[in-house]
């Protein structure tokens, strides 16, 4: 009976394993480990992180997971065409 047991504490360790990459967080201004840490934690309940919360704090997310974080499509600045067109205008 020990090996089975051992068996599914190692199962379960693994599967605990694969929750994914956590997400990455960063200020436009400048920010420390300790600014994050403390914003961090005073938006965390019951272990679970309040997204907005942290946005609310100035933070944005580095790695975008939904059509909503990733914005506004971006535009070239004017004569510069549009990107990958190959029809940049001025010279080098």
């Amino acid at each position: 009976m020990k090996p089975l047991t051992f068996l599914l504490a190692i199962a379960a360790l693994a599967l605990g394993a694969c929750g994914g990459p956590a997400k990455q967080w960063y200020k436009p201004e400048s920010y420390t480990v300790a600014d994050f840490k403390r914003d961090q934690t005073a938006c965390t309940t019951d272990g679970t992180l309040d997204e907005a919360c942290l946005r609310g704090r100035g933070w944005i997310p580095l790695s975008v997971t939904t059509d909503e974080e990733k914005g506004p499509t971006p535009v070239a600045p004017a004569g510069m065409g549009t990107p990958g067109s190959g029809t940049r205008r001025g010279g080098y």
